[in-house]
């Protein structure tokens, strides 16, 4: 069974065996489930125990660790870009390419394989999926939903203004994979999260989706100094089978934080050289 903790009265983390946490953010006439994990027990169930309101399904992103129990609701609202019709799961064949390499070049790794490629693929017919509004009313409570592409197109960062709390599943943290979504830049993403400090200091907290414990505000602005300076020449190769350009590995402790963010060398760019409109 999932482990249940309750953050403050509406509001829930539940983390599934495999790590993953999902939010219940309850309102007077409907529920909110943020994430619903790897979809390996059925988290319908769990939150049924929690609250008998009507519950909408909302991913902070497409990878299969947010959105795999989504088929046990059958209907979840993710952001436009990553919403399967248009863009299919960002992750699905990149990761499925570096499954099947990896047995090509390790027969006796098939079984270790063939379970990563489970694990980390969605059925994105198993639910119907919609565009998330610009905000979601649950009764005495309204969710704010912000764009923030970068980990995947369609990420987006949802604040709840009652608690003034942020649930930001992977799109502001010091563990980041960006090569799942290769058409994001260092400087781009830096710049996406500059535009949004405002919103993000104004919250009490960033509740993120692979650790218990929230994030300060203020994690925001050296996450976004540590975007701005990565070099390839302070990367790390990290040989992986299957992936179209080499794999880099950026390491970097900083103001108490320990940061691995793992990218391509082609999303290497500095604020400067991206779009003049991110400035």
């Amino acid at each position: 069974m999932p482990k249940i903790k309750k953050i403050e009265p509406g509001i829930y983390r539940i983390t599934e065996k495999l790590g993953v946490g999902c939010y219940l953010v309850i309102g007077s006439e409907r529920a909110l489930l943020i994430d619903t994990g790897y979809g390996k027990v059925d988290l319908k169930k769990t939150v049924s125990g929690l609250t008998s309101l009507p519950v909408t399904v909302v991913n902070t992103h497409l990878h299969p660790d947010h959105s795999g129990g989504n088929k046990f609701f059958g209907a979840a609202m993710v952001g436009e870009a990553d919403l399967p019709a248009r863009a299919g799961v960002p992750s699905n064949a990149l990761l499925q390419g570096v499954a099947e390499a990896t047995v090509l070049k390790h027969p006796l790794l098939k079984r270790p394989a063939k379970w990563f490629s489970s694990l980390m693929h969605l059925d994105a017919d198993e639910a119907e999926y919609s565009p998330l509004p610009d905000a979601i009313d649950l009764g005495g409570r309204t969710v704010r939903v912000l764009p923030c592409p970068g980990h995947t197109a369609g990420s987006v960062l949802l604040v709840d203004d009652k608690s003034r709390l942020m649930f930001a599943g992977d799109a502001i943290n010091a563990a980041l994979w960006l090569f799942t979504c290769p058409e994001s830049t260092t400087g781009g993403y830096a710049a996406t999260i500059a535009s949004l400090l405002p919103e993000i200091e104004s919250c009490r907290a960033i509740c993120v989706a692979h650790s218990g414990k929230p994030l300060p505000p203020s994690f925001a602005r050296v996450f976004k100094e540590v975007l701005e300076n990565i070099k390839a020449e302070d990367c790390r190769p990290l040989p992986v089978e299957g992936t179209p350009e080499p794999l880099l590995i950026y390491r970097k402790k900083t103001e108490g934080y320990s940061f691995g963010i793992f990218l391509f060398g082609s999303q290497i760019k500095q604020k400067a050289a991206d779009s003049p409109s991110e400035h």
